[in-house]
């Protein structure tokens, strides 16, 4: 029983922690002229977040968003003739090239970053350029970092 409740305390942090880098990508993405929220933008948001510590207000945002995901979802389980989930298209675009027999390669390239002079994007551009030396404190830190780095290795982004 107590292991659960671990379980579940941890899925609702870094549930919280996805939650205010998303946050953090709407207004980099909002701030860079681009309507929705851009892959560079949410791999930046979710190294800021994982650079800068959320300010208590944020953390009980955040907290009570997921506290309310994961209510619903248990909630949503219980009921019987649940409707198929709904999920939202994101298109992925990558820049390719033509191999010579017809293969497409992809190309790496640099995660894009918007020139606002305001507080998060400047913050947002200082964290990537620390994020190759940035090294988690705990454990938790240590998974959404991994994360990260597997996000930029599979979709072939540089900082």
């Amino acid at each position: 029983m107590e292991e659960n409740k671990l379980l579940s305390d941890l899925l609702k942090i870094y549930l919280a922690q996805t939650e205010s880098a998303l946050k953090i990508a709407t207004i980099i993405s909002e701030h860079s002229g681009e309507e929705g929220i851009s892959p560079d933008a949410f791999v930046t948001g979710l190294i800021y977040r994982a650079m800068v510590s959320m300010t208590e207000e944020e953390m009980k945002e955040s907290l009570e968003f997921a506290e309310n995901v994961l209510t619903q979802t248990t909630s949503e389980e219980e009921e019987e003739g649940e409707e198929e989930d709904e999920y939202d298209i994101i298109e992925e675009t990558y820049n390719t090239m033509e191999h010579e027999y017809g293969d497409k390669i992809i190309l790496s390239r640099k995660i894009k970053k918007n020139t606002c002079n305001c507080d998060i994007c400047i913050n947002a551009r200082v964290c990537l350029i620390n994020y190759p030396t940035f090294s988690a404190e705990d454990e938790l830190a240590k998974k959404f970092k991994d994360a990260i780095d597997n996000t930029l290795i599979i979709h072939k982004l540089n900082i």
